[in-house]
């Protein structure tokens, strides 16, 4: 198998943040401008990239999707609203579903083959779901137990193609990248991680992953690219999550960036997940 990267965008405002109560924020103050930013940047890098939309932000990202669309980059599902789905029922799951897909669909006009939990609150049962509704990939499962707001997903029946993808009947599920550190597996695949962390500490567990492995993922969301302030926080909300949501957003673009060469220094191929799909399919 030849090694591959993928990176990717969760399409979602900063009100959609887990931590924050949505009732009680501005929904005048948007960063979306960061997908913005985002389509920048890897255009900069001669990078393609999947995009796991909200179905709710459809319409007023219409123009934007569509472009999205017509590049040949991917767009895929992020639930509607995203709400938990393992706050959720299972009906209640493929409802959510069902109505991103067939609105995305509708919106930008080309398919949507993948998804995505909002805070990989997934699990086996929500994950059987998505067969029957027309997705032909997950990539919700990630291995850290230390964030409570993860689910767990055990891969009975499907077969392992590599360290970090499961197949069964033409479904997949694509594991986000985590490296051992302290016998604790650890998230190198973007997000708050890479934001946070220092470059230096990053990179040399960046370096043992792209070692040992043949897929590398990597997830960032707009207001980490958005070159806006921080929002009016909710009152109440803790001097923790406040730092938790600014700290090295300035530093992202930066880090993306030697990410990238040094996934093209490894001989990594950059392509979509359902690129990739296609491309596992023929082998199979």
């Amino acid at each position: 198998m030849n090694r591959y990267a993928v990176f990717s965008m969760d399409i979602e405002d900063w009100i959609h943040i887990d931590y924050f109560d949505r009732n009680r924020c501005d929904l005048s103050h948007t960063m979306l401008n960061g997908l913005d930013r985002y389509v920048e940047l890897i255009d900069e890098l001669g990078i393609p990239s999947t995009f796991f939309c909200l179905g709710e932000l459809a319409e007023t990202l219409k123009e934007r999707l569509r472009e999205i669309h017509h590049r040949g980059w991917e767009i895929g599902s992020h639930t509607y609203s995203h709400r938990r789905p393992l706050l959720l029922s299972l009906q209640e799951v493929e409802e959510e579903l069902y109505r991103s897909k067939e609105t995305l669909e509708q919106v930008f006009g080309g398919p949507v083959e993948g998804f995505r939990a909002p805070c990989f609150s997934f699990d086996r049962d929500r994950l059987e779901l998505l067969p029957k509704l027309g997705y032909s990939y997950d990539t919700s499962r990630i291995l850290f137990e230390l964030n409570s707001r993860y689910g767990t997903m055990n891969m009975d029946g499907f077969r392992q193609l590599s360290k970090n993808i499961f197949e069964r009947n033409g479904f997949f599920e694509f594991q986000m990248s985590t490296q051992r550190f302290l016998r604790q597996e650890f998230p190198v695949s973007g997000g708050g991680y890479l934001r946070m962390f220092p470059w230096v500490f990053m990179k040399i567990l960046l370096k043992r992953f792209i070692a040992n492995n043949e897929l590398y993922t990597l997830y960032i969301h707009p207001y980490e690219l958005s070159d806006r302030g921080a929002p009016p926080f909710p009152a109440g909300t803790g001097f923790l999550k406040k730092v938790r949501f600014s700290l090295g957003r300035r530093s992202v673009v930066d880090k993306i960036s030697r990410l990238v060469a040094l996934l093209r220094d490894a001989g990594f191929e950059f392509t979509t997940f359902s690129a990739l799909r296609r491309e596992l399919m023929r082998t199979l």
